[in-house]
């Protein structure tokens, strides 16, 4: 499909790309984006700089780029949420390519997710998101990549929790009507699930895997960071993610991970106390030693969905005993 970029030409894209302090990253993000096969007279990229400390504004005012590019900056640093709802609101396509700054876009990535709305109406599309190969295959990464829609068959309808800004599309206006991202979610994670699962209920959108759309993560996690940014967001997002859609708890597979409640069927007390005792500190231990001992498959990835499902459920424990509720 590579040759016929003219065949779904003439819808005009806006890539937004947030970004804070990745000059080096967003760089190569940007080049990649220099050899789209979509017409670069039909895209724009805007890039928000969220109060970047180092020489992003330097390395931006330097390009001059075959599309158009978007120098957006935001004087105090506000969050991803915030740096995305500037890009949309000053995007001038009516179709939305939210894309990282650490992310090298294949040459067909938005002739792929143009050609791939032009045969779904009213959807969210969620491109594939792959470690760059020059990374390796840490068992951190290659989890990453058998997780969410690569669970799925190529072209095959995705729940709404799936859906991640690192690679994904969605019409412009069904972000307006969404209302747009949540801008209190200031720390890592769930602002774009959030949005998702708006995106479903009020603006009628349903969500698709197009893997030919793919990207390539250039930076670098430790499964130290993973774990890291687990737990980080189960102290802040998480909880304000439940708060606002409580009816997807049993979805997101969080009911005995969530602390006891005064509510709480005996049943379920009971399965959260043997939870609670499967999840203890030597279990943990134990199934780390066992995981890294594993090569990167199947297995491991049982043991490293137990140790984030172990970081989710310590820091919705440090949450308020309101918070998720």
């Amino acid at each position: 499909m590579a040759g016929d970029a003219a065949a779904v030409s003439g819808r005009r894209v806006s890539v937004v790309i947030p970004t804070f302090g990745k000059a080096d990253l967003l760089a190569a993000t940007l080049a990649a984006l220099e050899a789209q096969s979509y017409p670069p007279d039909l895209t724009e990229v805007a890039v928000v700089d969220d109060c970047s400390p180092d020489r992003t504004g330097e390395m931006l005012a330097s390009l001059a780029p075959r599309f158009a590019l978007r120098r957006l900056r935001h004087d105090a640093n506000r969050g991803r949420a915030a740096a995305r709802n500037t890009g949309v609101r000053e995007a001038t396509g009516d179709l939305v390519v939210f894309l990282d700054d650490d992310m090298r876009a294949d040459p067909r990535l938005i002739e792929e997710h143009v050609r791939f709305h032009a045969a779904h109406a009213r959807s969210a599309v969620i491109g594939n998101a792959l470690t760059a190969p020059e990374l390796g295959r840490s068992l951190a990464l290659s989890y990453l990549d058998s997780r969410g829609v690569h669970k799925l068959a190529p072209g095959a309808r995705a729940p709404a929790r799936y859906f991640l800004t690192n690679n994904s599309s969605v019409p412009r206006k069904a972000l307006l009507d969404a209302g747009l991202f949540d801008e209190t979610f200031l720390s890592y994670g769930f602002e774009d699930m959030d949005i998702a699962y708006r995106l479903e209920r009020d603006a009628g959108l349903s969500f698709w895997y197009c893997a030919e759309a793919a990207a390539y993560h250039i930076h670098h996690h430790t499964l130290d960071q993973l774990l890291a940014k687990r737990l980080e967001s189960a102290r802040s997002t998480l909880p304000q993610l439940l708060r606002r859609h409580p009816d997807r708890v049993r979805d997101l597979s969080l009911e005995l991970l969530l602390p006891p409640a005064a509510g709480d069927p005996p049943s379920l007390r009971a399965r959260k106390r043997i939870l609670a005792a499967l999840m203890a500190p030597p279990c943990e231990a134990l199934a780390r030693a066992l995981a890294m001992r594993l090569p990167p498959s199947g297995p491991a990835y049982v043991l490293l969905d137990y140790l984030v499902a172990c970081r989710y459920r310590r820091g919705l424990a440090e949450t308020p005993p309101d918070a998720t509720r």
